[in-house]
């Protein structure tokens, strides 16, 4: 049944409405789109002098009345608001833009600080690969500051970075598969050994990438068996790397001989299976797939992180570690950050956080054309009881406004965040 218009005489609780032809920011509701709960809400509705709007017949509970049978009026008096009613909703919603506000001025914190840390990264990578001591004391210490910016409160939340420049230099697949590793092992309660040995095996488990042609790096499409068999010693090459520097501790350079090998044995360099795998160089070879599905040379081919997620564990199961591969979903979310969603009121948004212990109600920014972007809204699903994720929806999917409204980045990074 098509939308139609009709009188907000015809109003009753259960019908889904979109206020017609009104502003965001000219009504206090916080949403345009809503099912009607009560004869209170309809009053307020008309109070301002509403007195049309759309109705959405196919997410109502029930239709409107017909025209020719309208509801009853009741005496003006009784259907009055008091505007003490009104200036609540509307400081309510005040509150909203105001958390909003305070939201990204931390997402842009945790950018900056990403940033320098990839600057600090690149710049200790470069000593490693040249078997500096110094430079291997500076990789620790990174690690610890890693954990310090990104993983200091129990409560942390993921967000990701929305930066919509394709030539932004924040995506660094390293840092992603640190900062991701690391997550996991803080849930599996790690101790600092271990986390320091985690982190570094994560941040340069490609390092032996740096002994290989340009050229095979940078190729696209399949490679012929001779570069595969090449590209596979990267593991081997990193891993001596590591060994030949004595302050590393040996377990790195375990987690980067073994990153890619898999439980079935399917793996490289040595086909190691199960329990054979190191364990911390099996939650790194969970972290380094996810980010290599959200985060494909081709962008276009990239599967958003709901997607990833979903066929890692419903096609790939085999590959990890099913306990940690649990884990990781648990930290990530049911919808991790980056997810495009369809919200029961029929708003569409894009995952920017999620609480592990609230994974099916994440924080989205929603798409509303009659809402500046920079203004865009943010609403965390566990304040909304009426509120849910409908469906995960794919970039293909989007119309152009949507898509460069919520603009999803080529690449993505993830970070954490500490609870408010």
């Amino acid at each position: 049944m098509p939308e139609i218009r009709i009188s907000v005489d015809q109003l009753r609780p259960g019908v889904f409405i979109r206020l017609e032809a009104t502003s965001w920011f000219e009504h206090p509701f916080l949403f345009s789109n809503f099912k009607i709960k009560d004869e209170d809400q309809i009053a307020l509705i008309q109070s301002l002098g509403i007195s049309h709007v759309i109705c959405i017949p196919e997410k109502s509970d029930v239709l409107p009345a017909a025209p020719s049978k309208p509801i009853q009026d009741a005496p003006a008096a009784e259907k009055s608001i008091p505007r003490e009613v009104i200036d609540q909703l509307w400081e309510v919603k005040k509150e909203r833009t105001r958390r909003l506000k305070q939201k990204k001025e931390r997402i842009a914190l945790c950018e900056k600080r990403f940033n320098t840390c990839i600057k600090t990264f690149n710049d200790i990578l470069k000593g490693v690969v040249a078997g500096q001591d110094e430079a291997a004391v500076a990789a620790a210490d990174f690690v610890s500051r890693l954990a310090d910016y990104f993983l200091g409160d129990r409560e942390s939340t993921l967000h990701l970075m929305n930066v919509v420049d394709r030539g932004e230099s924040a995506y660094s697949h390293p840092m992603n598969v640190a900062v991701l590793s690391m997550i996991v092992g803080k849930e599996a309660q790690l101790n600092a050994e271990e986390m320091t040995v985690l982190g570094l095996g994560a941040l340069f488990h490609d390092i032996g990438k740096e002994r290989l042609p340009k050229t095979l790096l940078k190729k696209r499409g399949e490679l012929t068996r001779p570069e595969q068999e090449l590209m596979e010693r990267h593991s081997a090459y990193g891993a001596d790397m590591l060994s030949g520097i004595d302050i590393f501790p040996p377990g790195a350079a375990t987690v980067v001989a073994q990153h890619h090998e898999r439980t079935d044995g399917s793996g490289y360099p040595r086909g190691l299976g199960g329990e054979d795998i190191n364990r911390l160089a099996r939650m790194v070879a969970i972290a380094d797939a996810y980010d290599n599905h959200c985060n494909r040379p081709e962008p276009m081919e990239s599967l958003t992180p709901y997607l990833a997620l979903s066929y890692m564990y419903g096609q790939q199961k085999h590959l990890f570690d099913v306990g940690l591969l649990a884990l990781f979903i648990r930290c990530l979310g049911v919808y991790p950050p980056g997810t495009v969603v369809e919200l029961s009121n029929g708003e569409v948004g894009m995952v920017m956080a999620v609480n592990p212990k609230n994974q099916l109600n994440p924080s989205v920014m929603l798409y509303d054309p009659d809402v500046p972007k920079k203004e865009a809204l943010i609403v965390d699903l566990a304040d909304e009881p009426d509120l849910r994720v409908e469906k995960s929806i794919r970039l293909a999917q989007l119309s152009r406004e949507t898509l460069e409204y919520l603009s999803p980045r080529t690449r993505i990074t993830y970070y954490v965040e500490p609870g408010s």
